[in-house]
């Protein structure tokens, strides 16, 4: 008996001593994983709310799927609020016509569930109820998340980007409208969100056209919770609208894809849970954009480079829909000759694409934004044309359209 109640005190006497044995190295591991977690960038209430891995895992499942990957297109502005203009034309028509050209091919290609926020008739009627009805909740929701983010700054948690692209103030219906789309999207468990817009610049005369040209992609900042899935789709779209498009040249916007922190409609003060792009298809002032005919090409065929990408991102691509060559500008018959100083001409934008798919548009003492696919058949496109002539032993026409070009044309690029 004395020799177990021995056994027992020792047992006992072990014990304590692992027990404060242990206890500074588990405390330390507890104190170094909390540290550890508050130097990191504010990773509460930024924990990954979009991973790119996870949203590749739904479309990897063959068809029927259980679950279509969700996507809100949302045609920047409105009837009420269209945005900017230029020489009678709104950005807010331009967008609807974009808008609904993505989301008519993102909803045929059968992988994906699509909302369109607006149409001709005005917002979808539960996204226009859901503003109405909700509005306090919005706003209140909106300034929570607004404390959350000012309180980690205040703590050093999270860094404000200060020197990014300014934007203009948006009025409040406005803002109860951009904050309550995110609301609704992280409600409804929507994947990814696109915004559909044409930029301006500020110029003295506004019947004149402004110094700056080309598409910018704005994303979540890498602090943001719904980031890098954000960057790694928006990365696919702006690599497949250089196809033909040039990158802005303004400066901040130069290299396709900007972060951004402020911007409502990508989630500012993380208020967007899925993926967002806000995409920005060009200066509405740029010459592509000023005639009807082809103004409205060139916005269809920037709704198709949109869709390819976002289907590169998933590594998928639908050539029933997006066609041969990758662009609604071709195929294309070539049935008249073309006249040197000719402007908004159909034949002349899909000769343009075909140059660009030769390699020889725009020619070398030019870049893209001088050389802009837009009809017109200046020099830019008389050069590209004499190269496209020389590369297939057309002697005969150099830089003029005539029938040997026409025919070869026709025999690379005709329906």
């Amino acid at each position: 008996m004395n020799r177990l109640v021995t056994i027992l005190i020792l047992t006992l006497i072990g014990l304590v001593a692992c027990f404060f044995v242990a206890v500074p190295i588990f405390s330390k591991n507890i104190f170094a994983y909390g540290a550890e977690s508050i130097n990191n960038v504010a990773s509460i209430f930024f924990i990954e709310s979009s991973k790119p891995e996870v949203l590749k895992e739904v479309l990897d499942k063959p068809l029927p799927v259980e679950r279509k990957l969700r996507i809100l297109v949302v045609p920047g502005h409105d009837n009420e609020y269209w945005g900017t203009q230029y020489k009678g034309v709104k950005e807010a028509e331009m967008t609807l016509t974009l808008g609904k050209e993505l989301a008519r091919l993102l909803l045929q290609d059968g992988k994906f569930e699509v909302t369109l926020s607006r149409d001709d008739n005005g917002y979808f009627p539960v996204l226009a109820k859901y503003f109405e009805e909700e509005k306090k909740e919005i706003l209140d929701f909106a300034k929570s998340k607004k404390k959350i983010m000012k309180d980690l700054e205040i703590s050093g948690k999270i860094a404000l980007k200060l020197d990014g692209v300014s934007h203009n103030n948006a009025p409040s219906p406005v803002v109860v409208r951009l904050y309550g789309i995110n609301k609704w999207a992280n409600e409804n468990n929507i994947d990814l969100v696109i915004h559909v817009h044409f930029n301006d610049y500020p110029r003295r005369k506004l019947s004149s056209p402004g110094t700056y040209s080309g598409f910018s992609i704005y994303v979540p900042e890498h602090q943001y919770s719904n980031s890098r899935s954000s960057k790694d789709i928006a990365y696919e779209v702006s690599k497949q609208l250089q196809t033909y498009y040039p990158e802005s040249n303004m400066p901040k916007e130069g290299e396709g894809v900007v972060e951004d922190q402020d911007l409502i409609a990508i989630g500012s003060f993380n208020t967007l849970d899925p993926a967002s792009l806000l995409v920005e298809y060009g200066y509405i002032y740029e010459p592509q954009f000023l005639d009807q005919t082809i103004r409205g090409k060139i916005i269809n065929d920037l709704a198709t480079q949109t869709y390819i990408g976002i289907n590169n991102f998933f590594g998928k691509n639908n050539f029933d829909l997006s066609g041969k060559y990758n662009t609604t500008l071709l195929p294309h018959t070539f049935q008249d000759v073309l006249l040197g100083g000719m402007k908004n001409n159909p034949s002349i934008l899909s000769l343009q694409a075909a140059l660009v798919l030769e390699g020889v548009f725009p020619p070398e003492e030019y870049d893209e934004h001088s050389c802009p696919l837009a009809g017109t058949y200046g020099a830019c496109t008389k050069k590209s044309l004499a190269l496209f002539q020389k590369k297939y032993n057309i002697s005969d026409e150099a830089g003029k359209f005539g029938e040997r070009t026409l025919q070869k044309l026709n025999e690379l690029y005709g329906e």
